[in-house]
Order: structure tokens, then sequence, then C-alpha cells
């Protein structure tokens, strides 16, 4: 069963086959579709909650003169704002003092509001470390703002020259850092903010957000993806969180324009400062400008999660999955919540999505998913790693996601602003149905309940199957729309010529897998002119592992096939980033670098997509179902994830 390049067995669906194309200042203190022919199930809930709010605390408190001879005292788990002056002749770094006690651990976490962004030095310039006498680590921290904790009473004014181990010390990479006594203080912990000891002749003020607390840490930033982008049309985009299991845990979605006057100031400077972030969402709703975001759930792109033995989890709390590489919302070091005993079980799982609405055409957003728990009143709030991504300029692109006839699909589809939806559906849905109906009849030949006949495979069943043929056959039936691209800035095969069998060297520009489709009858799929009259576009080819992960999950009694690489494959595949010459390596074509700087530190393996926004091939999700069955995502520290959003002002998106 060869899945091969030609559509006109697709669009009559004769076959199982299917043969389509296979192809110290003032403080202030605050704390659907018809029913298809055959039966397929539906992913999504049909809920639609808002998902705006539970993000920045209201102020709380009055300005608080600040004290010239003693450090401001802190309480519990009280946030604090100053300003913090930077430049020549700026006075003194801000002071604070905290009452703790031994035994009782202490979490500070500090955040930049605003503030200039102080442009990073090229620490890998042996040179430039030579001529500024000192290492990589000591370049880049001079011009970060910087924590300094003491727990001793002889050091009740820290800075750069108190001689503090280096657990104490934090800087505000990305516009966060948190440092922890995990033993507590027990004469008490007096806290040092220090402006950065090289501004680059820049000069201004920070405004500082400080909190302390003996309940937990409040803050944290995540060093793994928890969010990923879908994708988008002219006015909107759809996001996805990471995998949990029921009940949920709690989760909102910031989109901030990337350049503007709601954007951040510095790419690099506070792109993990959780009051930066949450200070520009709000001034967006003030203005009445912020895109309006809603939320679902879905299990498009999911595994099943196994629980090996009985143990105990925390009750009330969503229960995140391990193999997708996202660690627990909550971390070992908080107060332990109650606990429920389970047993051994196979448990669904499930993602939330964001839908965002009101977007401008042609615009670069990042994306930012908090989650947040709540302990005894005190919110702990997770911040992950910032996702960018493009609207399209094109009329021409429909985002559709929630068919129940491809579930796994959610990307803009060509489309004619003047066709009505449900009309475009029905052809749509005529098309899939019938030719997965004839291909699950052919594999229910197949002796696939029987223990003695049926066991094809230790790892995949005749389920796994039908889904990777049904993700394989809405990824070719059903294109997946972008705009026009220059055929120079494209990875992928035009019309065909320059495919002789021969070797092709390996995507090193990392350019998409663009066609476009110019003119009359120019569609992979002939009814996607006649019926839709979609006008021009380009398509971002399916990724060439969604033929072959049929080829992986499927009885080989099947014989299916898929086109080669060199041959024919690149008139109608696209294949992942960091594969090789040969389409299917992995961790090639220079690799991700460390903790996957190439892809914007967000992984290194299976990359149909990256953190800056760049989409190569339609993965069909196959991209993130690999990563979850390999364990593929790396844990990666966190500012190589901030050392690698600097290449984004080399990688435009758009």
């Amino acid at each position: 069963m060869a899945a091969s390049s030609t559509s006109s067995d697709t669009r009559r669906g004769t076959s199982a086959s299917s043969k389509s194309s296979a192809s110290v200042s003032s403080v202030t203190t605050h704390s659907g579709p018809s029913r298809p022919n055959f039966h397929l199930p539906t992913l999504t809930t049909a809920s639609d909650v808002s998902a705006n709010t539970g993000l920045a605390p209201q102020a709380s408190g009055m300005p608080v003169p600040a004290k010239d001879t003693q450090p401001y005292l802190l309480q519990d788990s009280i946030t604090v704002r100053s300003y913090l002056q930077v430049g020549p002749g700026a006075p003194a770094p801000l002071y604070y003092t905290f009452n703790s006690s031994a035994g009782k651990p202490v979490w500070v976490s500090m955040s930049l509001c605003s503030g200039p962004g102080i442009p990073p030095y090229n620490t890998s310039n042996s040179t430039l470390l030579d001529d500024m006498n000192m290492s990589a680590k000591e370049l880049r921290q001079s011009t970060l703002v910087g924590l300094f904790v003491s727990d001793q009473a002889d050091t009740q004014r820290p800075g750069p020259a108190s001689n503090l181990h280096s657990d104490h010390i934090g800087y505000a990479q990305g516009g966060w850092t948190q440092v922890s006594l995990p033993k507590g203080a027990q004469q008490g912990a007096w806290i040092g903010v220090w402006p950065p000891s090289d501004p680059r002749n820049l000069h201004g003020q920070y405004e500082v957000q400080l909190t302390a607390s003996t309940l937990g840490s409040l803050e944290d930033v995540a060093e793994t993806p928890g969010l990923y982008f879908d994708d988008s049309d002219r006015h909107s985009a759809l996001l996805t969180s990471f995998n949990y299991t029921a009940p949920p845990p709690n989760m909102s979605l910031i989109v901030l324009p990337t350049a503007g006057r709601f954007s951040l100031s510095s790419i690099t400077y506070f792109n993990s400062s959780f009051c930066r972030i949450f200070d520009l969402w709000d001034d967006m709703d003030k203005a009445q400008v912020r895109p309006a975001v809603n939320s679902s759930e879905t299990s498009r792109g999911t595994l099943d999660v196994q629980t090996r033995h009985d143990r105990q989890v925390p009750e009330n709390l969503g229960h995140i999955n391990d193999t997708a590489g996202v660690a627990p919302i909550v971390e070992a070091n908080l107060a332990e919540p109650a606990m429920v005993q389970i047993d051994a079980t196979t448990k669904a799982q499930v993602r939330k999505q964001f839908f965002v609405d009101g977007l401008d055409a042609g615009q670069n957003y990042t994306a930012y998913l908090v989650s947040s728990t709540n302990h005894s009143g005190v919110v702990h709030r997770r911040l992950y790693p910032a996702v960018k991504f493009v609207t399209k300029r094109t009329e021409n692109c429909r985002l559709m996601y929630n068919l129940a006839f491809c579930p796994e699909l959610a990307y803009a589809v060509p489309y004619n602003p003047s066709l009505d939806v449900n009309e475009a559906m029905q052809v749509l849905e005529q098309v899939v149905s019938s030719n997965y109906g004839n291909f699950s009849a052919t594999l229910d030949t197949f002796p696939c309940a029987s223990d003695k006949l049926g066991g094809y495979s230790s790892v995949t069943t005749c389920e796994d199957c039908r889904r990777a043929y049904q993700n394989w056959l809405c990824a070719v039936a059903i294109p997946r729309c972008t705009d026009l691209v220059d055929p120079a800035n494209s990875a992928a095969s035009q019309n065909g010529t320059e495919l002789q069998g021969l070797p092709m060297p390996p995507n090193a520009r990392l350019l998409p897998y663009v066609v476009n489709r110019v003119g009359p009858n120019s569609s992979r799929q002939a009814y996607i002119d006649q019926l839709f009259g979609a006008g021009d576009y380009g398509e971002l080819l399916p990724c060439l592992l969604t033929c072959e992960m049929v080829t992986r999950s499927c009885p080989p009694v099947l014989q299916w096939a898929c086109p080669r690489w060199t041959v024919t494959a690149q008139r109608d595949y696209g294949t992942f980033a960091d594969a090789d010459a040969s389409g299917f390596g992995v961790d090639e074509n220079g690799g991700g670098g460390p903790g996957g700087l190439r892809w914007g530190g967000a992984w290194s393996r299976y990359v149909a997509q990256d953190a800056f926004g760049h989409v190569y091939c339609n993965a069909m999700d196959v991209d993130r179902l690999l990563r979850q069955a390999s364990g593929a995502s790396a844990l990666v520290p966190r500012w190589w994830i901030a050392a690698g959003l600097a290449w984004a002002a080399l990688w435009i998106v758009g």
C-alpha cells in the first residue's frame, strides 16, 4: 500500500490505500460540523471559558517612605515595589530585612517591572573576554541587576563585596531571579538589590518587585516548554498547554505584541519578569486593546499515562505528565498538600487549548503561559518559556480545529472568505470519512483482537495504526495554509525538476517547506480549487514522519510504503529542521547546540517548529508524540533559554 503523490484516488475515496499526495526610594506593598460517514472521535470539549483572569494582584497598600538609616522590613509573602537607580551618580542600592528563624526555609524572589534593557555582551568572543579580564559568566552577570541575601548579622547590607556563598546570590537573567535559604536564618535575613556593575552607558531606573516568604516559593520560571503554538490566521491564533490528567491545573495565557507600545522593551532583559509581563497585560486591558483569550480542553496530541503502582498524589491538583518533559507545578519544598491514595491505572491525558482572537494581521506576538496553585491563601505562580508566533497576511487562510473527522487537525486551511463554513466542512468531511472508512475496513480483515495472531508489535496496536493513518490522511487531504513565500526562502521543491534521486543537502538555512499554490488547478487536491476557490496561498507541506508513522504503526500485511526523501518525497513532504540529508536524522543538521540554543531552548529533537515561531513542516502532532514516547524533551538551564532569545534578532518571524 504505497503512499504515492497522485490525488485522484483521494478525491474518489475508492480504497483504503487512499493514494492521495503522500506527500530604596518609595516602596509600595500589594500583595459543529455534521456527523461523518464513519464514526470518528471528537477530542475536544465544547466548553469556552475565559482565560484572562487570575494574574496580577491588585494594589492593597500605600507607599511607604524609604528610610536611609535602616533597611526596609519585609512582611511574609507580601509583595513590595521600589525604584533602583542606574548609571553615573546613582544613589545607594536597595536594602531590606526579613524576620525569620532557623529551620524555616526562606524564599526571596525578585522581578524587574520596568527599566532600561542593557544589551548582553557576546560571551562566546574569547578576545572580548580577555580584554575585559572576565569569565563568560562574570561578563554575563555584569549587565544584570543582582540580588544578594545574607543570613549573618554582621552582613546587613549585602552586595558584591560581601563574600557571600554563590547560593545566596542571584542575577535577574530575563528580569527574574530567586534565592532560597533552605535552613532558614536564625538571626533573620538581610537583602541587597544592586544595579548592574556595567550598565554599558545606559542610565535610568528599574522598578523592582520583591517578595520574601516562608510559605514556599511564590514564583518560579520553568526550564522546560509548557506552551505550544498550533497555528494562526489573520486575526486569531491557537495555542495549547502541556499535558495533564484531571483535575485541571489553573492556567492563564498572556499574549503581547513583540514590538510596539505594549511589548517588552528588551527581548532578553524582561522575558522572564512576572511583573513586567503582568503589567503590560493589564495596560492592554486598560487601553481596550487586549486580545480575547478563551480556553477549553482537548486530548489532541496526547498519550495516556500509565500509573505503574499504588502511590499517593496531591488532592485537587492536576497530574502533570512527566513523559512530556514538564516539571510538576508544585515543588517538593512547598507546604505539603492533602494526599489521597490512588490505584494503578491508565489515565487519559488532556491539554488546555487557548483560542486568541482580535490580533492584527501580519504581526509578531509573544505568548506566555502561567500556572498557579493556592496554598493557605498564598498563590504560587510558574511562568513557562515564551512562545513566539506571527499572524498571517493573506485572507485565504482560515484557522480550523475541533473537527470531528480530523480530531488532530489544528491549523489554517485554504479558504475563500465568501464561502460558507458549514459547506466547506461538509466537503472535507466527505473526503476524509470515506477514505478513512475504506482503510479501517481493510484493517479489520487483520485479526487485531487475536492474542495469537493479532500481536504484530509489542508497542503499537491497530488503534495506533488507525490514528496514524487518519493523521496522515488529514494532512494530505486538507493542506495547511500559509502566506506565499519567495521560492528562494523555501526548502521545498516547487516543481520537482531538481529531484534526481541524488543525496540532498540538509536544510542548513532552516527554511520552511512551503510550496506556493498560485493560479488555477495548482492545489495538491483538485477539490480545493474547484469547490473552495481559495485563490493563491502557500502550502506548508506535511512532515515526512506523518507518512512513516503509518509504516511504523500498522501491520506489515498492509504493505504501506512512503516515497523516498531523495527521490520524490520532497515534492509532497517536508521534514524536521534537525533532520539530516536522508530526511530522517534526529538532532542532526548542526544539532540544537547547547541547551537547544538553535531552536530557542525549546527542545533539540523532532523539531517541526521552534520557539522563535518558525514552522518547518506540518507535523500533525507527530513531533510531540515522538518526543513524549522517547522522553526527548531536555531540561534546559534557564540562562540558556534567555540566551537563546538573543538569537531572535537574527531569526525574524514573518
